[in-house]
């Protein structure tokens, strides 16, 4: 047991700052998840107070993006995800008007979804709603609803701090291959991309285009693309990411590690870079290499990911009173 307890030793000083550090990019549920650990170690005094007014923010920002989430689900006709993120938002927080836009949303969404009647049978079209001629714009949606740029904006946010910032302003035309991407239309959004081909830095063009084609199957040119990102690019977190990533899909575990080994010395996404290494571990069947990398990842902001891998492994080899104690620590919580 001593080689996860080791790891518990946490001050409640250094939870705050770890949340801290997380609110501050945005990362507002692994910020909760520090605050409340930290919580947990206190009785009384300032810091408790800290602790759970910074709970309290952080769940405000999670309800935020809840309904966000809504409008967008609710402009593409997923009622029930809609409602599903509405309901959330209003159990995340006490906030007015949080939860008043929530009930009103819930309200119109209600009144406006209800199932109706069949058009007349004079009409052109028997089914706009999936017919690509007659279906409504993006552009074209309720009051309620994401336009393509605000849509964009809030995608392009969930990106690392760095990319974000490089991928804001790149034109409605990338916005559109882009959002294409993100809902799987993958041959729509290489159209969408090559009409940008000149208008966007050279090394996120690379990137997107070895993305996608991974996606249709094509690794080999899909590799290339990315490694030429790269080379246009060395910082290009995302490229270096879906490089790995392809290599690892293919199996081709050495030449992954070798990705990832730059990844960590380069203080590229090594966060997510230590996940994959220790993936790919636990593929080859080094157990003990695998569990030494997800406990050092407890420590990090990608503690729940690591342990939900942990967890498995130790189930598998065994090591159950271990296994208990990661579930406990770690996954026993709601996921609001």
């Amino acid at each position: 047991m001593n080689f996860i307890s080791k790891w518990f030793s946490k001050s409640p000083s250094d939870l705050l700052a770890k949340g801290d550090k997380c609110m501050e990019s945005d990362s507002f549920f692994d910020a909760r998840t520090y605050y409340e650990d930290g919580l947990h170690l206190i009785v009384g005094g300032e810091l408790e107070s800290a602790f759970i007014e910074r709970i309290a923010t952080a769940n405000l920002r999670l309800a935020e993006r809840n309904l966000y989430e809504a409008e967008f689900a609710h402009s593409h006709g997923d009622f029930a995800k809609a409602i599903d993120h509405l309901e959330l938002a209003k159990t995340l927080t006490h906030d007015p008007a949080i939860r008043e836009k929530a009930d009103l949303l819930l309200h119109n969404y209600a009144e406006n979804d209800r199932p109706q009647e069949k058009p007349p049978a004079a009409s052109s079209c028997n089914s706009c709603s999936t017919s690509s001629g007659c279906a409504p714009s993006d552009s074209d949606n309720s009051g309620h609803s994401l336009s393509i740029s605000e849509y964009y904006e809030l995608l392009i946010q969930q990106l690392p701090a760095d990319q974000c910032q490089r991928y804001a302003g790149l034109g409605e035309d990338f916005a559109h291959a882009f959002i294409a991407a993100s809902h799987d239309d993958h041959q729509q959004a290489l159209s969408a991309l090559e009409k940008c081909i000149d208008l966007i830095p050279r090394d996120i063009y690379s990137y997107e285009k070895g993305k996608l084609l991974h996606r249709l199957g094509n690794d080999r040119e899909a590799e290339q693309l990315l490694r030429t990102a790269i080379q246009l690019n060395g910082s290009n977190s995302l490229a270096w990411l879906n490089l790995a990533l392809v290599l690892r899909e293919g199996n081709r575990f050495q030449d992954a590690i070798t990705v990832i080994e730059a990844m960590v010395s380069g203080e590229i996404m090594a966060g997510e870079a230590l996940l994959m290494r220790a993936d790919i571990f636990e593929a080859t069947g080094d157990h003990e290499s695998a569990v030494n990398q997800y406990v050092a990842l407890l420590q990090t902001p990608y503690a729940r990911p690591a342990a939900e891998k942990l967890y498995g492994i130790l189930q598998e080899i065994g090591r159950h009173n271990d296994a208990a104690v990661i579930f406990k620590k770690y996954l026993n919580k709601s996921c609001h």
